[in-house]
């Protein structure tokens, strides 16, 4: 068979036809999605249009015998094209798991706050280097929200309630993705939520990972619950919270430091250390609290890093059995319960008590 008479059969034209060059043009537009999919229609276009083209008159179709009777093109009957699902993409026709829906819902409307607060925080000057096109894009910036701010939004997104328990479930499977805490807001209590992009920032990969985590909890049939604490009653319970997470950051970053032979540390180092940490600012007022707190834990002294400069306000770990001793995960575990249990017994009166800050020194102050 030549290729003439092959390229016919390809196409789907009667044995024998002779198709003008502007009828494979508009069969050309019909197939144009299929020449991907079949390269051998691609080639047979090719030949055919060698054989029409003016321009190669030596290339002429074979003549017709005369015995030949010429049947009128039979066309496929034109269908749209269909939309390919790109790989790796969720089926559209699979329905998403509740949990995947709500947490797709408030990724991204934590998303929207955060590009609204770098938009706020960008230097949009005329010739400043963070308006160039390269590094702005504000996706690395985490939003942060209370629940009952999102809720209306989310539930509207993932069409189902938002109850306190399914939050649990998404907080637990995000793994870090996003976290929780409570907070006191206009005389009640709510709940916190923001999130860590320092890891994964964007809602591509971010998504990919929650579903990862949510088909292993599937095949165990379990799901894991957020670790929150229990609703706080009244404002001082929320800030016994926050001076507990406050304090056990704080313990844990002083003990990490003493492994380089650091036995105290700056006082500013530690509040950048835990604001990372526990994403809560130590302002003055906590600080007292949490000086008065813990009494017999952390101690709140004055000294000089090197020779003729300023005095700086040190924090050291106290309870110690010698100045090289090193905590263990559980001794920091010990510590944090006093601390807790301190903070219960204070809110139990009513009150946090406070402590102030020793003097700044005037003279000479020994390491």
């Amino acid at each position: 068979m030549s290729e003439y008479s092959e390229a016919l059969r390809v196409l789907g034209f009667p044995k024998g036809a002779q198709p003008t060059e502007e009828e494979l043009k508009r069969c050309m537009e019909r197939d144009a999605l299929k020449f991907l999919q079949k390269p051998r229609m691609s080639a047979a276009y090719t030949v055919l249009m060698q054989y029409t083209s003016p321009r190669n008159p030596k290339n002429a179709p074979p003549p017709a015998n005369n015995w030949i009777v010429p049947i009128p093109l039979q066309r496929e009957p034109e269908t749209p094209p269909i939309k390919q699902r790109r790989t790796g993409s969720p089926d559209p026709d699979t329905p998403m798991h509740p949990a995947a829906r709500i947490f797709k819902c408030l990724d991204e409307e934590l998303s929207r706050l955060g590009q609204k607060r770098w938009v706020g925080d960008v230097d949009w000057n005329e010739g400043s280097r963070q308006v160039s096109a390269n590094d702005v894009t504000g996706a690395r910036y985490a939003g942060s929200a209370p629940l009952e701010k999102l809720r209306k939004s989310v539930e509207a997104g993932a069409g189902q309630q938002l109850t306190l328990e399914l939050l649990k479930q998404v907080l637990a499977i995000a793994n870090g993705l996003l976290s929780a805490r409570w907070i006191w807001i206009a005389g009640v209590p709510d709940v916190l939520i923001s999130q860590n992009k320092e890891s994964l920032a964007s809602a591509s990969a971010r998504h990919a990972r929650f579903g990862e985590e949510l088909a292993l909890f599937l095949g165990r049939s379990n799901f894991p619950s957020y670790a929150l604490p229990p609703t706080p009653i009244e404002e001082l319970d929320v800030i016994c919270l926050d001076l507990t997470a406050l304090f056990g950051a704080a313990d844990k970053f002083l003990a990490e430091c003493r492994l380089l032979r650091r036995a105290a540390m700056p006082l500013a180092k530690v509040r950048q250390a835990v604001q990372n940490r526990t994403d809560r600012v130590l302002n003055h007022q906590l600080l007292m609290q949490l000086a008065a707190l813990s009494d017999g834990l952390l101690d709140f002294h004055w000294a000089r890093p090197k020779f003729q400069a300023s005095p700086q306000l040190d924090v050291a770990q106290l309870g110690l059995a010698n100045t090289s001793h090193l905590l263990d995960h559980k001794q920091l575990e010990e510590r944090l319960a006093t601390f807790q249990a301190a903070a219960s017994r204070a809110a139990a009166n009513g009150s946090l008590p406070c402590k102030e800050m020793p003097p700044e020194p005037i003279g000479k102050v020994q390491i």
